[in-house]
């Protein structure tokens, strides 16, 4: 059986972000549509560590995308000067079943989760919006960054995070490009932005209704367990709330969990990110916007096939048989 390696440097070279962005558009309009197959994903604990890892399965016939990825989340790994998350996503023939390739996938999980965030803001945020504050300076700031730069002329950055020596080493790469702030206050860093990037592993929410604009849009990414939450109640209380898809938020998302249990959101509120797409309606732009994502299969596998696709015409990867 051949198969192809796809390392990061590969990788980088399979994939930009607008093509992620594209990607995701048509991988969601086929998830409202059911006409993928997606089982929620599988966590194992880790609790001696803090830690997660879960399974993530899809098939998307439209693409005749077949595969799963594998990805941890070991939030004690900053302290060792290690990535916090770890993927590898296998990618199968989906008309035979063989394994067709091997990727390493923490960069695509950075680059799908800013792609989404990114197709959620060309259709949720204003137009003029320039002004972008992000929370957190890990490895998604990065790419949640590249997306809204992508589909935005963003001027202004603003940067929060509880570590300071890696926020201002990350405003040190963009400050050719941008005019960018570091804060330590989230206020501070919220409160003129016109877009919001959260991605945090918080247990606490931060983001609160008092200190934002009222026609803000929010990209919400960081917590994806039941006990993580980054944006308050009364924020949701107020915004149009989108979720990447209902059932897995429901299952997995904190602040929805926690918003409901205590009446500040009901499910029937809730809105698919696929099914605004089909909307394409301006109106959502002069709202409070909020875009919950705890991060789905399709994203991973969509983004997967473009890539195997775009290194097999470019040659790209390593063969091996097993």
């Amino acid at each position: 059986m051949a198969l192809t390696l796809l390392r990061l440097e590969d990788i980088k070279r399979c994939i930009s972000m607008k093509e992620a962005i594209d990607t995701m558009e048509i991988a969601f309009k086929q998830l409202v549509t059911q006409k993928v197959i997606m089982p929620l994903r599988t966590p194992i604990p880790v609790q001696k560590q803090n830690a997660l890892t879960l399974t993530m399965p899809a098939y998307i016939p439209g693409q005749e995308a077949l595969g799963v990825k594998v990805v941890s989340f070991f939030p004690n790994n900053a302290a060792k000067n290690l990535p916090s998350i770890y993927g590898t996503i296998l990618l199968l023939d989906a008309t035979t079943g063989a394994i067709e390739a091997i990727m390493e996938g923490t960069y695509l999980t950075a680059v799908r989760t800013g792609a989404v965030s990114g197709l959620a803001t060309k259709y949720l945020a204003r137009e003029d919006a320039k002004h972008l504050a992000i929370i957190g300076s890990g490895v998604q700031a990065v790419t949640q960054l590249e997306a809204m730069a992508t589909v935005r002329e963003i001027e202004r950055v603003s940067i929060c995070s509880r570590n300071m020596e890696r926020a201002k080493q990350f405003a040190d790469t963009i400050s050719d490009h941008f005019e960018v702030s570091v804060f330590k206050d989230v206020r501070q860093a919220v409160k003129e932005a016109d877009i919001i990037c959260s991605a945090t592993n918080s247990t606490e929410p931060f983001i609160h209704l008092q200190d934002i604009k009222p026609n803000v849009h929010i990209n919400a990414i960081g917590s994806h367990t039941k006990e993580m939450r980054e944006v308050a109640n009364d924020v949701l209380a107020k915004a149009l709330v989108i979720v990447d898809q209902k059932e897995a938020a429901l299952a997995e998302a904190g602040e929805i969990i926690h918003a409901i249990a205590n009446k500040a959101l009901t499910e029937t509120r809730l809105k698919e990110l696929g099914h605004m797409l089909k909307k394409n309606t301006t109106y959502y732009k002069r709202r409070l916007t909020v875009f919950k994502s705890v991060g789905l299969a399709i994203q991973d596998i969509s983004i997967a096939q473009v890539v195997f696709q775009n290194a097999s015409l470019k040659r790209l990867g390593s063969k091996f048989t097993l």
